[in-house]
C-alpha cells in the first residue's frame, strides 16, 4: 500500500493536477489582490475628490462672507465725508441708522481718526476708552496704503476674546484718507464662521480655518482648538505641505 501511495504521488497525472491547482489558486489570489488594490485606490481617489470638493465649497462660502462684510464696510465708509466727521452726533446717528453693520460685525463698528481716536461707535459700548481695536499695525497700513484690510486674529484687549477686525478708509473729496471705519468680529461669540465650522464632515470629521502665515488655527469645529498654534516647521511634514500652499486631500 505504501509503494502504491508513493507511486501515485510520483505519477505524471498527479503532478499535473497539483500543478494546475496551484496555478489556479495563485491566479485567484493574484486577481483578488489586484482587484482589492484597485478598488482601494479608486475609493481613495473618489473620497479624496469628494473631500476636496466639500472643502473648496466651504472655502468659497467663507470668502463670499468676508467679501460681503468688507463691501458693506466700504459702502459705509464711502458715505461718510469730512463734514460728517466734524459732527460726532451726526456721525453717531449715521452709524445707528445702518443696523446691517451690527448684524455683520458682532463686536461693533467704530469710526476712528488716523490717530486712533474714536469718533462714533455702534453699539456705544464698543467705544470703550483704551481699547486697542486690533488696529495698531493694520490701522497704520490702511492709512498708508489707502485700501481696505483684514487684521490678524488676536486676543482682543477689550473683549478678552479672540477677534479680528476689518477696516475701510474714509476719504476726503481729494481722495486722501482722513479716517477709518472699522468692524470687529468676536470669535468667542456666535459669528458667521460658526455656520461653517459648526458643521461636521461625516460623523467624526470637522473643519479648521488656519492663518498660514502665523500657523494659527483661527476657528474650528472643536472650539477648544481656536487660537491653537500649529507645530513649528519640520515637525509635521503633512501640515508643512498644506501651509506651503498644497491643495488636495
Amino acid at each position: 500500500m505504501q509503494e502504491a501511495h508513493i507511486f501515485q504521488w510520483r505519477s505524471l497525472k498527479t503532478r499535473v493536477t497539483i500543478f494546475t491547482l496551484a496555478i489556479f489558486l495563485v491566479s485567484l489570489w493574484s486577481l483578488a489582490f489586484y482587484a482589492g488594490r484597485m478598488l482601494r485606490q479608486d475609493m481613495q481617489r473618489l473620497l479624496g475628490e469628494q473631500q476636496f470638493s466639500t472643502v473648496a465649497f466651504v472655502a468659497a462660502t467663507l470668502e463670499d462672507e468676508l467679501k460681503d462684510r468688507l463691501q458693506a464696510l466700504e459702502q459705509g465708509a464711502g458715505s461718510i465725508d469730512a463734514r460728517l466727521l466734524d459732527r460726532p452726533a451726526a456721525l453717531q446717528q449715521f452709524l445707528e441708522q445702518r443696523p446691517i453693520l451690527q448684524v455683520l460685525f458682532n463686536a461693533g463698528v467704530v469710526a476712528l481718526t488716523p490717530a486712533g481716536r474714536v469718533l462714533a461707535a455702534v453699539p456705544v459700548s464698543s467705544a470703550t476708552p483704551g481699547a486697542d481695536y486690533l488696529t495698531r499695525e493694520v490701522l497704520a497700513a490702511t492709512l498708508r496704503e489707502g485700501r481696505s484690510m483684514i487684521s490678524e486674529p488676536v486676543i482682543d484687549g477689550q473683549l478678552k476674546q479672540p477677534a479680528f477686525a476689518m477696516l475701510a478708509p474714509i476719504r476726503d473729496p481729494h481722495g486722501q484718507v482722513i479716517a477709518v471705519l472699522l468692524g470687529r468680529i468676536n470669535l468667542g461669540s456666535p459669528n458667521f464662521l460658526d455656520r461653517i465650522t459648526a458643521n461636521r464632515y461625516g460623523k467624526s470629521g470637522g473643519y479648521l480655518l488656519i492663518d498660514p502665515q502665523r500657523r494659527l488655527i483661527v476657528s474650528a469645529t472643536d472650539k477648544s482648538r481656536s487660537m491653537e498654534v500649529l507645530p513649528a516647521p519640520g515637525i509635521n511634514p503633512v501640515i508643512d505641505r498644506y501651509i506651503e500652499g498644497y491643495e488636495g486631500s
